[in-house]
């Protein structure tokens, strides 16, 4: 079949390469427009374009996908199926009826639960044991179509969601051929959502980085392992900003919310509501992450005299 791919970040490109390898043709790859990131906010091409380029594949990165010009560009390319993964815009209605096979999605939970944005966090978040992968047939509603195919992933003790994401990645690109060739033979049968059971997942704001001290310890650790690595869970310490990115539950009490229970050389423990967190990876902001030691190694002025985190 002639494919077009849809897709920006670092999950969606296992899946694309191996679409590239298959004796399908990916036609065009649609990805989104060059973005500043980094410490240096240079302007970064995403992986998905760098990929598109190095093995010379048709790109484009449109700014608006309902302009005219657009939806006839997609038309006379005359592909077959439109593959979505992590795009990052919502695809209107006229261009999902383009494909004469229609447009598979990859949403990473198992729908209808955590619809939206940011399934991998929010499953981490919400203290979650199991996710997963569905193939997804797309239709006007957002995560609303009748489902190809599931696979379930387990979310481990103190998983975050740059070590989930590299699960999804891995589940995608191994079936992604099958669930293709599947369509292409019209030898499927879909599985409609029930809406009843929906639950969502919305974007990541930036106050909810904020760590709250008086929550308890475990929703502390799941917001911490879940916005890891981006944006990072944060907090103050003598009004400098700490970036937090792996911590695990403490048995030990609290009875001070924020308050430094137990430091060395090896540990750093902070009091929530009721146990303690403990702190394995965190960072200055615009520095690399660290292990708890190596931080405090070059960082104990800033432990000396402040015992609370704010």
């Amino acid at each position: 079949m002639k494919i077009i791919f849809a897709g920006t970040p670092e999950i969606g490109l296992e899946t694309l390469k191996t679409i590239h390898g298959s004796n399908h043709e990916i036609s065009l790859v649609l990805t989104n427009e060059d973005k500043p990131s980094g410490r240096g906010k240079l302007i970064s091409k995403s992986p998905v374009k760098i990929f598109a380029e190095d093995n010379e594949i048709m790109l484009k990165q449109p700014k608006n996908l309902k302009e005219k010009e657009l939806v006839t560009y997609l038309k006379n390319i005359n592909a077959d199926l439109l593959v979505v993964f992590a795009y990052g815009h919502i695809i209107p209605e006229e261009i999902l009826e383009i494909f004469e096979k229609g447009a598979l999605n990859v949403h990473t939970s198992l729908l209808p639960e955590l619809r939206g944005a940011a399934p991998i966090q929010r499953a981490i978040m919400n203290g979650d044991t199991e996710t997963g992968i569905s193939f997804m047939k797309m239709e006007k509603g957002l995560d609303t179509g009748p489902i190809y195919s599931q696979e379930k992933i387990e979310i481990e003790e103190n998983e975050t969601s740059e070590t989930l994401t590299a699960k999804m990645s891995e589940v995608s690109s191994s079936r992604i051929l099958q669930i293709i060739d599947l369509i292409d033979k019209n030898n499927f049968k879909l599985t409609p959502q029930n809406s009843s059971n929906a639950t969502y997942a919305p974007k990541i704001m930036k106050e909810e980085a904020k760590i709250n001290w008086d929550e308890s310890a475990i929703k502390i650790v799941n917001l911490i392992n879940g916005l890891s690595p981006s944006p990072a869970a944060f907090s103050f310490l003598k009004n400098e900003r700490i970036n937090f990115y792996l911590a695990k539950l403490d048995q030990r009490s609290s009875l001070a919310p924020g308050e430094i229970i137990h430091i060395s050389n090896e540990e750093l423990l902070i009091g929530a509501k009721d146990l303690c967190v403990k702190i394995i990876e965190l960072s200055r902001p615009g520095k690399k992450r660290q292990a708890f030691e190596t931080f405090y190694n070059g960082s104990k002025k800033i432990f000396s005299n402040e015992k609370v985190f704010t």
